[in-house]
């Protein structure tokens, strides 16, 4: 059962049980997504002009992706807003994103979330190109 008309983080998903094994997988996914994402051509110059303090930043991102797949409820933000502040925004930017994030999964997730993962961001980033002007 879909339920469209809420915020992609209130959408209601099998709950998983959070453990340190699945918290560890989230963190190292983060680290590793962010590390590519800061270095890249298109994408990164984005992230360095608008992330000012990446512990607290990267902290954020792990509340987030755990409380989207595993609903710990440890983030309670708005991305589309967030996203909307940020004027040079392009598809190309969503497009890229993905795939960063696609391998970064890839590369480092080994428990059921990979799925999961996979699909939020596929969702997410067709969402936000949608609201932002671009397609994905």
């Amino acid at each position: 059962m879909t339920q469209p008309n809420l915020p992609i983080t209130e959408r209601r998903r099998p709950c998983a049980e959070m453990d340190p094994v699945r918290e560890a997988e989230i963190g190292r996914l983060v680290e590793r997504f962010y590390q590519r994402g800061r270095t890249d051509p298109l994408i990164g110059p984005v992230f360095e002009a608008h992330v000012k303090d990446w512990d607290a930043h990267l902290a954020r991102m792990r509340d987030f992706w755990t409380s989207a797949i595993y609903r710990t409820g440890r983030y309670a933000g708005r991305p589309l807003e967030v996203h909307r502040r940020l004027a040079e925004l392009r598809p190309e930017h969503f497009d890229r994103w993905l795939a960063l994030w696609e391998q970064a999964v890839e590369q480092t997730v080994r428990s059921e979330a990979r799925g999961d993962l996979i699909g939020l961001a596929r969702r997410m980033a067709m969402i936000m190109a949608g609201r932002l002007g671009g397609g994905v």
